[in-house]
């Protein structure tokens, strides 16, 4: 298989995609260390192929005919380089953000748990700005048999929303004072006009869980558990750049 016409194919992402990417990782690069023997724009689509297609190391290194061990270090040094670069920020107060939890199965039974899917997975908090789907934050990766207003609490997330004070949430953030939730009567949801407002508002946040989720990384994740939220915060990333392209063309 030809490495140079088919990295695009395998990332789904286009030539100005990349670009950008490149550049963002050229002005974060550590000045320090062993140079490495690929170029930097290679690295980033072998990086961007692994969390798109979740195809295995040895199925890459075979792909782009480098080693398992090159394989392996390219996608550590990669995604965390990219998870760094998902700065949450309070932004514009404007705009209503939803915040909402999502199940990650995880190969990785050290930190993940069996949940309500029946699979052993992990729990992912994130937080959307309504208006074009944008990620504000992510945070979580714990066991997904737990509550998301349990991971929820102590997150920079709840920080963020503390500060923001306009975020939907769904009837799983019950009690959550910064949070406008469904209102509860008799432990049911008040099925009102209000509720159908929120609802079809909030209803944006799925959306943006789906599009995260076309990355098949989030699907079934095969690396250490400990290497999630950097997974998770690399795919919002390559997901914002995506929507700035977009808004600024």
């Amino acid at each position: 298989m030809n490495s140079q016409c088919t990295p695009l194919v395998l990332t789904s992402i286009g030539s100005t995609h990349l670009d950008a990417i490149v550049r963002a990782l050229q002005e974060h690069a550590p000045r320090r260390g062993r140079p490495w023997a690929l170029p930097l724009r290679r690295r980033i689509v072998i990086a961007v192929t692994s969390l798109r297609t979740n195809l295995t190391v040895r199925e890459l290194a075979a792909i782009f005919t480098v080693s398992r061990s090159q394989t392996h270090r390219i996608l550590s040094d990669i995604v965390a380089r990219l998870a760094r670069l998902l700065v949450p920020h309070a932004g514009d107060l404007r705009w209503s953000w939803i915040v909402d939890g999502t199940l990650v199965p995880t190969r990785d039974h050290a930190v993940a748990a069996k949940s309500k899917n029946y699979r052993w997975s992990c729990n992912a908090q994130l937080l959307v700005r309504r208006r074009d789907l944008l990620i504000v934050s992510v945070s979580g990766a714990g066991p997904g048999n737990r509550n998301d207003v349990v991971h929820y609490r102590g997150s920079v997330i709840e920080r963020l929303c503390q500060l923001h004070r306009r975020v939907l949430a769904d009837g799983g953030y019950r009690g959550v004072p910064e949070l406008a939730a469904p209102i509860f009567r008799r432990n049911r949801i008040v099925r009102d006009a209000a509720w159908r407002r929120h609802r079809k508002r909030r209803a944006r946040v799925e959306h943006a869980i789906a599009r995260l989720k076309d990355w098949r990384a989030l699907r079934d994740y095969r690396r250490r558990g400990r290497t999630l939220l950097a997974s998770l915060q690399a795919i919002a990333v390559l997901h914002n750049l995506k929507i700035e392209l977009r808004d600024n063309s």
